[in-house]
């Protein structure tokens, strides 16, 4: 089970006898560091990270669908538009206009601020920037739509200095730790209009990528600072079915159903170690073994009422079953998570191409995140309020604006409290479906 436990690479006996071939004079020191150390990570005294939590598991798995719903709180598994690409829902994308395809970008910037024991004025707070998803979606004909794309699946960016303390010896050594990678989700989607009220769709993906923890020791009494790096990579297929239902309600109001199914995946890595000696290689790329993940269940619905098709109700709730993959380790475990999340749109609409289209529209939403972690039996919860806009560019260029601003985490039992704001960005191309010359109607 991939965690946060350096133990399981420092107890390594490939790694002690190499070095002990490397520098016979260092033995005892490397014996300890490497073998019978049983050590404490001791207080934190300086921190440059974007989330202290993305330590455990696979990192922090982002939630957020960066797309058309992001000014909602991301709410959106029963919404889709013959527009702009929504895919909340896999049966979403058909609600897309025929013979258009669109190809979409997401991009978002955040800037968090820490509290805590831990915290001081030289790590208080920090920044980062990311390409979040590229999708491209066609409309094949009145009843088939299909979509590829990429998305930031988990994100892992931490370092902080530490001293670790040996047994059998009274010295302490200065210990720097980092995290990085993360895993990225490459998908194809389908979905089929069963009438005029009916969709169905199928997200077949590969959640791929690279985790990586890396620990170095420095002290006085070694040579040379001792780095060991500990990656996993990870390739494993998963499947997310939905449906989305629609029908009105009178002359002037509307309502959609949606729904979504994630099965429990059972992930497995490729374990390697790599160990350094003041930037020279002992070991390199060392596969040492199998590990192994599980991501759980997950159930989501979520329901829209429109007014006059220009103004927007909705409402989502998703629960993912954490607990019975009963994944736990001293000090962190975790359990099932509850999100919800609900957001108000208001639409102008105009003509354009013989369509009739949002040509703006404004938003507003929250949403309450009970997170699937727990650290010293403090459940990591989460919670923010959104705005966000967008429209039409010319004829074929589409763009979306979102504000966040929420809090993460807890100062309760010496833990880290986030306060961050959040700029989420898209843009999206859409044209004509040109085939032989010909462009389709």
């Amino acid at each position: 089970m991939l965690i946060a436990n350096r133990n399981d690479y420092l107890a390594n006996s490939i790694w002690l006898k190499k070095i002990k071939n490397k520098q016979m004079k260092y033995k005892r020191i490397h014996f300890f560091l490497m073998i019978t150390v049983q050590f404490i990570v001791g207080e934190v005294f300086s921190q440059n990270m974007n989330s202290p939590y993305s330590i455990y598991g696979i990192g922090d798995i982002d939630f957020r669908p960066y797309n058309r719903t992001s000014g909602m709180g991301g709410t959106g598994l029963a919404l889709r538009s013959s527009y702009f690409l929504i895919d909340n829902n896999p049966a979403a994308i058909a609600g897309l206009s025929r013979s258009f395809y669109i190809v979409d970008a997401a991009f978002t910037g955040k800037v968090v601020q820490y509290k805590g024991s831990a915290i001081n004025a030289d790590n208080s707070n920090n920044k980062d920037f990311w390409i979040k998803r590229l999708a491209i979606a066609v409309k094949l004909n009145n009843h088939w739509a299909s979509s590829i794309g990429f998305s930031q699946f988990s994100n892992v960016n931490y370092n902080f200095f530490g001293t670790r303390s040996i047994e059998g010896s009274a010295g302490e050594y200065l210990t720097y730790y980092e995290g990085d990678g993360g895993l990225n989700e490459y998908y194809w989607t389908n979905a089929l209009s069963l009438g005029k009220h009916f969709s169905v769709g199928l997200k077949s993906s590969i959640i791929a990528g690279s985790i990586n923890q890396t620990e170095t020791i420095a002290a006085e009494s070694l040579a040379s600072p001792v780095s060991t790096k500990l990656q996993d990579y990870f390739g494993k297929p998963r499947f997310q079915t939905g449906a989305i239902y629609s029908t009105a309600l009178s002359k002037k109001w509307d309502v959609s159903i949606g729904g979504r199914f994630s099965p429990q995946v059972k992930m497995t890595s490729e374990r390697t170690l790599t160990v350094s000696e003041g930037g020279t290689p002992i070991i390199e790329d060392e596969f040492i073994k199998n590990d192994r993940f599980s991501l759980p269940n997950t159930y989501a619905a979520g329901i829209a009422i429109k007014h006059n098709n220009k103004t927007t109700f909705a409402v989502d709730y998703t629960y993912e079953d954490w607990s019975s993959l009963k994944i736990k380790q001293q000090g962190w475990q975790l359990i099932s998570s509850n999100r919800l999340s609900a957001g108000i749109e208001f639409s102008r609409q105009a003509r354009l191409m013989n369509q009739t289209v949002e040509k703006r529209f404004f938003q507003i939403g929250a949403f309450y995140n009970n997170s699937y972690l727990q650290v010293r039996n403090e459940p990591v919860k989460e919670f923010g309020f959104t705005a966000g806009m967008g429209g039409i560019i010319g004829k074929g260029l589409l763009y979306t604006l979102a504000l966040e601003a929420g809090s993460r985490g807890t100062t309760q039992q010496k833990l880290i409290k986030e306060n961050y704001v959040q700029l989420s960005f898209s843009f999206s191309f859409r044209d004509f479906l040109a085939s032989k010359g010909r462009k389709y109607d």
